[in-house]
């Protein structure tokens, strides 16, 4: 972690944002006697003991508080990734429906432009049918019948 610090009105160190990268320095018992005095990191970890390098108790309570507040910190960071990552996963699932929507979207097209397509040939068929039979089958108005008789009286 990278501990950006800040300093109050009373000139102490304070943490102000803390950005997970890889650090600069590792994390060596020499590292932490050289950094101790300035970052006051020295209690902070709670996983392993870590010596402490001054017996002076004041220097010692700062140490602690210090840690508090840098704990605060990483809290505060946590959650702050915590409702990010929350965010990301309502973005990815809102992303994955528009993206099952689109698809049907695009099947459904792809079906109308085939439909079309088959409506067209079957329209094109039907009127080479009717041209090419046009000769031959005459409209019915077009036929005289054999025996027609004028139906009509002189008056």
């Amino acid at each position: 972690y990278f501990f950006f610090l800040r300093m109050d009105e009373n000139y102490i160190l304070l943490p102000h944002g803390v950005n997970f990268q890889e650090a600069i320095f590792p994390d060596t018992q020499e590292n932490r006697r050289m950094f101790a005095s300035l970052f006051q990191f020295s209690n902070c970890s709670q996983a392993q003991h870590v010596l402490s390098f001054s017996s002076d108790w004041e220097i010692q309570e700062d140490n602690r508080l210090m840690c508090s507040s840098v704990q605060k910190a990483l809290f505060e960071e946590e959650d702050r990734v915590k409702k990010l990552q929350q965010k990301v996963a309502t973005l990815e699932k809102r992303n994955k429906q528009l993206r099952d929507r689109v698809k049907k979207v695009k099947r459904s097209l792809r079906q109308a432009r085939k439909n079309t397509r088959h409506m067209e040939q079957m329209n094109r068929k039907l009127s080479e049918k009717l041209s090419s039979a046009g000769g031959q089958i005459p409209y019915i108005n077009s036929l005289k019948q054999e025996n027609s008789h004028a139906t009509y009286l002189k008056v």
